[in-house]
């Protein structure tokens, strides 16, 4: 595979650009990733998010809205454990207007007391709604990272959040103006609207990106543990290799799809054989700098538990046995050749890649890689994920 259209650069201030034109097209898509330490307490990174968009210059929230609404196009944010993101899709004649928009939201360096007023109980309502909905299994891989600071809540403490200082809002503020920026751009733009990109973003003064060292914590490494009581379980089944490497990080999907994905998959098709008909078997994974965390969950019943361990082990081995091309590279290597014509997904791709690898990737070098992949290169790297440490949580009511 080939792609004429992509150009990945190092902008004046050190960020990144990494874009792909594709002129048939009318619509434009911009995203932007700002990689961050998390600090204590939690929650202010996701704090700092909403205040961007409650000032931009002389622009207030209202207005804020109303320049999007005339633009056609909002701007979408969220905070991650380790990075923020900003995106933005647009018909190509607005796209300058939106883009300095967003450029003026993110450098708005003063907010008072109205907009903390006016951000606090959108936040609350959101640490309200996180805990309404059951996402015990979410937490307990959250819990899992052996580097500390991953194993805090996004969204914090609202206790926490209330009594913020300005010089703390105005550190961690500092901390997302770093060289590890990156910003992809796809779609129908014109030189003009690439440059107006390094113009503003690409010049804004960045400090250097440095990751402090892993701050150690407790180690779960217990092989069976048990959450609430109950018949009816969900098994929740995770592997956690602490050394993964590019290669593992970029095929971390084809494992994820190749073993998980559909009625024919070979984890239903193993379980089932077994008499476990599951409705669903889900499978995920997540990556902090080397620590990759593998899962996949599943309901089952309580007397059913000694058997699902065993299972677990014999379809590790299992496993190892997948037709990973044929079951992935028709929806993963195929699929890479469509996205240049929809910008949108294509950044949310280059954006997924990215907080994956923990550098901008391009189409071209992720085709590279998976046209050399093979099913026993496959296998070699299941094995590297089931020779993990192991854990099964069983989660009941």
């Amino acid at each position: 595979m080939r792609f004429e259209g992509e150009k990945k650069e190092t902008l004046a201030n050190g960020a990144t650009l990494l874009s792909c034109s594709a002129p048939a097209l009318h619509t434009v898509a911009f995203t932007l990733v700002m990689p961050f330490a998390p600090v204590e307490p939690a929650g202010l990174y996701h704090y700092i998010e909403h205040l961007f968009f409650e000032r931009a210059g002389e622009l207030r929230a209202a207005g804020i809205n109303a320049a999007m609404t005339e633009n056609g196009s909002e701007i979408n944010g969220f905070t991650a454990q380790n990075y923020m993101c900003f995106s933005f899709t647009c018909r190509q004649e607005v796209f300058v207007r939106q883009l300095r928009l967003l450029y003026a939201m993110l450098t708005q360096r003063e907010y008072g007391e109205e907009e903390r007023a006016r951000v606090l109980p959108v936040i609350r309502n959101e640490m309200f709604e996180d805990n309404f909905y059951d996402i015990r299994s979410g937490d307990i891989i959250r819990s899992l990272w052996f580097d500390r600071r991953y194993n805090q809540p996004v969204l914090g403490d609202i206790r926490d959040l209330e009594e913020a200082t300005e010089e703390e809002l105005s550190s961690c503020r500092r901390m997302l103006f770093t060289t590890g920026m990156c910003a992809f751009l796809a779609g129908g733009f014109t030189a003009e609207d690439a440059a107006c990109v390094r113009g503003t973003f690409g010049k804004l003064p960045l400090q250097p990106f440095t990751v402090p060292p892993a701050q150690e914590g407790e180690r779960n490494t217990s092989p069976v543990n048990r959450r609430g009581f109950g018949r009816e379980l969900q098994a929740l089944v995770t592997y956690h290799v602490t050394d993964a490497d590019k290669d593992l990080k970029l095929a971390a999907h084809w494992l994820r799809s190749g073993l998980f994905d559909g009625l024919d998959s070979p984890g239903f098709t193993f379980f089932d054989e077994w008499g476990f008909h599951f409705y669903s078997l889900d499978a995920d994974f997540a990556i902090r700098g080397s620590e990759l965390v593998f899962s996949y969950v599943a309901y089952i019943r309580k007397k059913e538990k000694s058997l699902f361990e065993v299972l677990v082990s014999r379809f590790e081995k299992e496993g190892e046995k997948a037709d990973f091309l044929k079951l992935t590279r028709p929806y993963l290597y195929d699929d890479l050749i469509l996205l240049p014509d929809n910008p949108e997904r294509l950044c949310a791709h280059y954006m997924e890649t990215w907080a994956d690898v923990g550098e901008a990737v391009t189409l071209s070098e992720e085709a590279a890689f998976a046209e050399g992949l093979t099913n026993e290169a496959l296998a070699a790297l299941w094995r590297r994920v089931a020779a993990s440490l192991r854990r099964i949580f069983y989660i009941a009511k």
